[in-house]
């Protein structure tokens, strides 16, 4: 069983809360099994992140020289670029304003992680007030009758609680182009992508804390009312045909009478 794990924090933007990011993994109970990586084009306090953690030999803060001019693929970008310095380990992707729970790694050194599977913890979100709450679930999601006529993502994604494996995660890039679409991050492609070829394993327990209406991105995508929203659903459409042929006919039909709707 592989023991030895490699997060990935993606840091753009992410200045007010970095520290506490990375202190949620320098605090696991296992946490002489991980490494980080810290990678980022461009942080406002940079020169004091890296003398606060100058002692934390397992810390790595990778600067790119090249931001991609789209968000979602340079969030693809810095974690492809990041994810060469692996060394055959379990990539734990961590946003920078996430936070992993203290018994993550613990948790994950007692399953019995298999390399050729993607594995996708619960979590728990932080409301504006920072008060912990349990991520909701819709039941009607669950229902056959939804999954056959509509569709049958998985639910609660994000990328925050995915675990791949190094070499996985370097396949993902190589077959599947993640770049071509201009609405999809890393989570939703890689989740679509496991679900669909039968990689895809759940762990029920909440190792991850999210915080909510942090991230300018997720607001920006999370309006039903506007024409971006269904964009982004009509992309996810398409990558779901790509990898199973499935046509999701009543919800595709629906989402491109929205998008003719919002203009």
């Amino acid at each position: 069983m592989y023991n030895k794990y490699l997060a990935i924090i993606t840091a753009e933007n992410k200045e007010k809360y970095i520290s506490d990011t990375i202190e949620s993994c320098l605090n696991q109970n296992y946490v002489k099994n991980l490494r980080i990586i810290v990678v980022y084009s461009r942080l406002k306090n940079e020169k004091n992140l890296k003398k606060r953690f100058l002692n934390k030999k397992k810390i790595l803060f990778l600067k790119c020289s090249v931001k991609k001019k789209l968000p979602m693929h340079d969030q693809l970008y810095k974690i492809e670029k990041a994810n060469n310095y692996a060394k055959n380990e379990w990539i734990l992707l961590l946003d920078g304003d996430d936070l992993f729970k203290k018994n993550k790694i613990q948790n994950l050194d007692n399953q019995n992680l298999d390399n050729e599977k993607v594995y996708l913890n619960n979590h728990l979100i932080f409301n504006k007030d920072l008060l912990i709450k349990s991520q909701e679930t819709k039941k009607y999601k669950k229902w056959n009758i939804y999954k056959n006529l509509f569709n049958d993502w998985p639910e609660n994604v994000n990328t925050s609680s995915i675990i791949v494996h190094t070499k996985f995660l370097k396949k993902f890039y190589k077959l599947k182009n993640p770049y071509k679409w201009k609405y999809l991050a890393i989570d939703i492609q890689l989740i679509l992508f496991s679900h669909y070829t039968n990689c895809l394993k759940l762990i029920k327990e909440e190792l991850t804390l999210k915080r909510k209406n942090i991230n300018n991105i997720d607001k920006k995508f999370s309006n039903y009312f506007t024409k971006i929203y269904w964009q982004r659903r009509y992309e996810q459409h398409n990558l779901t045909r790509e990898i199973s042929k499935r046509l999701n006919f009543i919800d595709r039909f629906i989402t491109i009478i929205f998008m003719k709707i919002f203009k």
